[in-house]
């Protein structure tokens, strides 16, 4: 008989998708590192116990394995399920260590992605974002785009909009003057209420 547990929140659920997250890039940094010695000549040489290479899985053979795509808002059911299949794909395709971090990555959407992102963005793409949230405009009027674009701008980039006063100016910030004038004056205190 399987062991029940009790039902993951989604702080619960977010949080092992950081620890997962987070082993895979250590597991992703330890294998560049190994790479670089191989080249430097640490390695064995050819011809002295040498593994002979076997081919390796292509990104359209991973693909073709039909991995299931994970966005972050199905629940813990469908993040294990994700894992278990993630994990099964693996095997199916037979898909090298050094290559398993970079191919579930692209199965990843939506909120997943962004907190990916988030954690593998270089210091260039980085100031790019808070160079972009720093200037977001609404556009054509357009609040949903503006909206959605500001918080994924804003999950990347949390020390810009801390604490929650600096987010909500910033969020009023790129609204057209008459939008700004009616949030204005409504005193927000959170950006739900902007």
């Amino acid at each position: 008989m399987p062991l029940k547990s009790a039902p993951l929140t989604q702080a619960a659920i977010r949080r092992k998708i950081k620890e997962s997250v987070d082993a895979a890039i250590t597991a992703e940094r330890a294998r560049h590192a190994n790479v670089g010695n191989d080249a430097r000549g640490s390695g064995p040489l050819r011809g002295q116990d040498a593994v002979p290479v076997v081919r390796e899985c292509t990104f359209a053979g991973f693909m073709k394995c039909n991995p299931t795509l994970f966005d972050g808002t199905e629940g813990a059911v469908e993040l294990r399920r994700w894992f278990e299949k993630t994990k099964s794909v693996f095997g199916i395709s037979e898909c090298a260590e050094g290559k398993k971090v970079k191919f579930a990555d692209a199965t990843l959407q939506g909120h997943s992605l962004t907190c990916w992102n988030a954690k593998v963005a270089t210091i260039e793409e980085l100031q790019r974002m808070e160079h972009e949230l720093w200037n977001l405009k609404v556009k054509e009027y357009n609040i949903v785009a503006y909206t959605q674009r500001f918080n994924e701008l804003a999950s990347m980039c949390p020390r810009m909009v801390e604490p929650e006063r600096v987010k909500v100016d910033a969020y009023i910030r790129g609204l057209t003057n008459n939008i700004k004038g009616e949030v204005t004056s409504s005193k927000p205190a959170n950006l739900n209420e902007a």
